[in-house]
């Protein structure tokens, strides 16, 4: 039997033998290339068509996004920001007519930053320090950059109660190391860390996508020369500017970071960035010869692996892959995906600690998979948390590999198409 056959087979079987039916009235008002406007309402559970589905970690990608959230739960997640500056000024220009002076004095060093007040405010005081990070070390790894937080590189720290924290804050810097490091024409390396009190815990975002975080401070006495401003500048790794570009400004996770789940599971969100990757097999025949009127993505949540954050709130967003058939690595694959707004996929919003049945409908993805074929892109999907990487709490689900009955399915609400009309 040829596979187009056996296909055709398998379809007929998914619509016919697991559907329930309803009859439906002209209510469904279409034109001729729509359905039967007195058709069959039929409800199918595609129990078998999902053929693959794993997670992926360290999403957003290095670089991906300027937002960070600092993190601090004790030894259960800590998240922490790095931040380069390695062009410093070595000159002002005085306010008399004369040439550019050499920057030999600094003061009022200030590290300024912007955070999101509607993202989780600190409820408890937290404590910001700076530390120098520099070093000739491999200094995007946290084994290398970790030991670096200690207190003789500690260059400022301050202390913000809840009712502190506006939307921009400021980090004193000790005068001192700012003047050192333009002296000796080397890098200014910035590692934010966020301290609270013993059995608290806080987050906060900050956004350095809207506003650069930046160093500013006074290079004379005379109050009549404006204090200068550096901006983010990354000159490592050399030979390679589009590395160093994404190093300007990025997170640092010392505790907190899961590695992917069992295959038996899949996850989304968490301090890692976890997301997962569905692909399906549809025999043509079902979605060709049926007017898809409802699709629903289901799955069953279990209760997240990780104790830390249980009790955040998710947000799950759903969005198809639209990677050409030549991207063949589904890594690669699932960070090309179709925009939320275009293909308007329902939001679910979820705490880590629950379970339970989860639905979300995706009727507008299961139409342009027809639309668009298989030749093209696959019939794949990502789950997402619209938090990855910013906040502790990581959802997990039962995989393909889990007992029938808890699997991801697809379940369709279809009525036939008409026999006639425009080919």
């Amino acid at each position: 039997m040829s596979d187009w056959i056996s296909r055709g087979a398998l379809g007929a079987a998914l619509l016919l033998a697991l559907g329930c039916s309803e009859q439906v009235s002209s209510s469904i008002a279409c034109p001729d290339l729509c359905t039967d406007q007195s058709a069959t309402l039929r409800d199918t559970v595609l129990t078998g068509a999902l053929v693959l589905d794993t997670t992926f970690t360290g999403f957003p990608l290095l670089g991906g996004s300027r937002d960070i959230a600092l993190v601090a739960r004790g030894d259960t997640a800590d998240v922490r920001i790095i931040a380069r500056f390695d062009t410093l000024p070595s000159t002002f220009v005085p306010p008399a007519p004369q040439p550019d002076s050499l920057i030999a004095f600094v003061d009022s060093a200030t590290y300024l930053f912007r955070v999101d007040t509607t993202f989780h405010k600190p409820t408890v005081p937290v404590t910001i320090e700076a530390f120098d990070v520099d070093t000739t070390a491999a200094d995007t790894v946290p084994a290398t950059l970790l030991p670096l937080f200690r207190d003789d590189r500690l260059i400022g720290s301050a202390t913000y109660l809840p009712a502190d924290v506006k939307d921009t804050l400021r980090l004193p810097l000790q005068k001192e190391v700012v003047l050192a490091k333009i002296r000796a024409g080397a890098h200014l390396r910035i590692g934010l860390r966020m301290r609270t009190p013993v059995g608290q815990s806080a987050s906060l975002l900050v956004t350095g996508s809207q506003f650069q975080p930046r160093v500013r401070f006074r290079v004379s006495a005379d109050t009549t020369v404006k204090p200068d401003t550096v901006f983010p500048s990354s000159h490592t790794p050399k030979d390679a500017a589009s590395i160093a570009s994404s190093l300007l400004l990025y997170p640092l996770h010392a505790a907190g970071a899961l590695p992917p789940p069992p295959s038996d599971r899949l996850a989304l969100g968490g301090i890692a960035g976890a997301r997962s990757y569905l692909r399906f097999d549809i025999p043509g025949l079902v979605l060709d010869s049926v007017q898809v009127i409802r699709a629903s993505l289901q799955l069953t949540q279990r209760p997240s692996r990780f104790l830390g954050g249980n009790r955040d709130t998710i947000t799950v967003i759903t969005q198809p892959v639209v990677a050409g058939a030549a991207v063949t690595d589904i890594y690669t694959a699932s960070q090309f995906l179709g925009s939320v707004l275009a293909f308007r996929v329902d939001t679910l919003r979820l705490v880590p600690r629950d379970s339970g049945f989860r639905s979300v409908e995706i009727v507008n993805i299961v139409r342009a998979w027809r639309i668009v074929g298989t030749k093209r892109t696959p019939r794949a999907l990502v789950i997402r948390a619209a938090e990855e990487g910013l906040l502790a709490g990581e959802l997990n689900f039962f995989s393909a590999d889990a007992p029938a009955d808890l699997r991801p399915r697809l379940r369709l609400t279809y009525v036939p198409r008409r026999g006639f009309g425009l080919p």
